[in-house]
């Protein structure tokens, strides 16, 4: 019994610290997975079951104020990432958007590289915010597998980049997804603040930004694996590409449904 736990103890050790970047790995919610675990549980337990039950007999919480905050915020970070990423990293010609391997070297601009990266993964776990707020609201239509997979997902790749690859090729996803929730956030902004502003369309041409976000990034992954030169980690790729087709098959599968056969069933309806 002591050999094994001698075992289990030094495995632990070998993947949370041996295998870990050392420039990442003291960050908050990144040197142990038991916080970033233990949010994710508390998290689901509570957009599936608490919350629901806590809110069965009272009314819905008017948020309007504190979601306004809540987008403004949104919005400024995804928009200082996407000018970051661009301006530092792509249009200076420093990084590679065909392979770019991850730089190890301590430099003032790969200190900044590592710290957008955690920044990144930050913005991931205050995410988690929108499904609260959707069951303080009793909007419990909109706490689908779908809206909750995605957020423990992203929390979940956002740790991993940020303790095992802070950086190198895999800054592609933070930087597409950055400009998709700009994008995304200042929708919500402008449907609570002006609601009288908001388009039908405009929902439907989100989700289809939303779709082009995970084929882009499917490519942009996937060809790693079949470029030999390139030394960015192919391991990443394997882990991160079913769970984005997975990701990308049921955006699509409710885009079908929401605005291609849903369209359809009304027109049959108005015959």
């Amino acid at each position: 019994m002591r050999a094994l736990i001698r075992n289990i103890t030094s495995y632990y050790r070998w993947l949370n610290n041996d295998l870990a970047d050392p420039r990442t790995n003291s960050f908050p919610l990144v040197s142990s997975p038991v916080p970033i675990i233990l949010i994710l549980y508390l998290y689901h337990k509570f957009v599936r079951s608490w919350g629901p039950a806590f809110m069965a007999k009272r009314e819905p919480f008017q948020l309007k104020n504190v979601i306004i905050i809540y987008n403004i915020v949104q919005i400024g970070l995804s928009a200082y990432l996407t000018i970051q990423c661009l301006s530092r990293l792509y249009l200076s010609g420093y990084y590679s958007l065909w392979c770019q391997k991850i730089v190890y070297e301590d430099t003032p601009l790969e200190r900044v590289v590592v710290n957008h990266v955690w920044l990144y993964y930050m913005i991931k776990v205050i995410d988690l915010l929108d499904t609260v707020f959707f069951v303080l609201r009793k909007k419990f239509n909109q706490v689908s597998f779908l809206h909750v997979y995605h957020h423990l997902g992203m929390c979940i790749l956002g740790y991993i980049g940020t303790k095992y690859v802070p950086g190198g090729h895999g800054i592609m996803l933070g930087f597409i997804n950055s400009i998709v929730h700009a994008v995304m956030y200042s929708y919500y902004l402008v449907s609570i603040e002006r609601p009288q502003w908001v388009r039908q369309w405009w929902k439907k041409y989100i989700t289809q930004l939303q779709i082009l976000q995970f084929v882009l990034l499917i490519l942009h992954f996937g060809h790693v694996l079949f470029e030999p030169s390139c030394e960015y980690p192919k391991w990443v790729s394997f882990m991160f590409l079913p769970h984005n087709i997975f990701i990308l098959f049921l955006f699509s599968d409710f885009y079908i449904k929401e605005y291609i056969l849903k369209k359809n069933k009304n027109k049959v309806k108005a015959k």
